[in-house]
């Protein structure tokens, strides 16, 4: 029987996991191996998201995602791109996991997930769960996903990891990103703004003002749509974090229950 409190989900990002400024994209092998390596801590059931990065976004912007004006035709012809691309994906890492002692099953959204006008219709869970007590993490990724208005839309990893968190009540969701967490300001605009350690009720609303969209190609909305969609677990949740993934050591950290730096979410 699966112990669901000890569940834990990590998010990695696809800025990170990828080469996300490349083109065809390109696996970051160097750094899945380094993440890999610092998942193994972990020893109770594990759900590893990943996000898009060059994989999604470069053919989902080709193809008009994001766009409320492409015509239905343009984006269905996207569907098989991005399914290939994202397959790819997840099953490098899929490799990466296995080969470092994580044994892993990779399961693709489009398969069962349904949206509607851009949002999750139907998401079972009962695959996730049999994977889990089966003692294999399970890999899941943003895709593209069937829609009964749009013909297809986006399933973001951010917002895969909330339904899930929320579903089968994840106490531990770790968002793994290429900046030390939330920031104050936009550090495009201001290379020295503060990180801010701690987002609760005190302070939503203004670091959600200051937030900026994601400075590379995103279909998914960025760090803003990110953190209002993390904010909505923090009630219910015991711990988000979201942290700077491209540094050594902070996965394990939070892996660990240790202190690190990052942004924690508590309402």
């Amino acid at each position: 029987m699966l112990h669901l409190k000890f569940l834990t989900l990590v998010k990695l990002g696809g800025s990170v996991i990828t080469q996300k400024k490349l083109s065809p994209p390109t696996v970051n092998k160097m750094a899945l191996n380094r993440i890999a390596k610092e998942l193994r801590i972990h020893k109770g059931p594990l759900i590893v998201v990943l996000g898009g990065g060059a994989h999604g976004h470069q053919a989902a912007h080709a193809y008009g995602f994001g766009d409320a004006s492409t015509p239905l035709e343009k984006l269905l012809a996207g569907i098989p791109s991005i399914r290939h691309n994202m397959t790819l994906l997840s099953l490098e890492v899929e490799q990466i996991l296995n080969a470092n002692g994580i044994p892993s099953v990779a399961i693709p959204p489009f398969a069962s997930v349904r949206m509607h006008d851009g949002a999750i219709s139907n998401f079972p869970t009962d695959i996730i769960k049999g994977v889990l007590e089966a003692h294999c993490a399970v890999i899941i990724h943003g895709d593209v996903c069937l829609d009964d208005v749009q013909g297809a839309s986006i399933l973001s990893g951010d917002t895969i990891s909330v339904y899930l968190a929320k579903a089968l009540d994840i106490q531990r969701v770790f968002v793994g990103t290429d900046v030390d967490g939330i920031l104050e300001e936009d550090p495009r605009i201001n290379p020295n703004a503060a990180l801010v350690s701690v987002i609760d009720s005190s302070n939503k609303d203004s670091i959600l003002a200051g937030i900026g969209a994601s400075s590379a190609t995103d279909v998914t909305g960025g760090m803003a749509l990110k953190t209002q969609e993390l904010l909505e677990l923090a009630n219910q949740t015991a711990q988000v974090a979201i942290f700077n993934l491209t540094v050594s050591g902070r996965l394990a950290a939070l892996l660990e229950g240790k202190s690190t730096t990052c942004t924690r979410m508590k309402l």
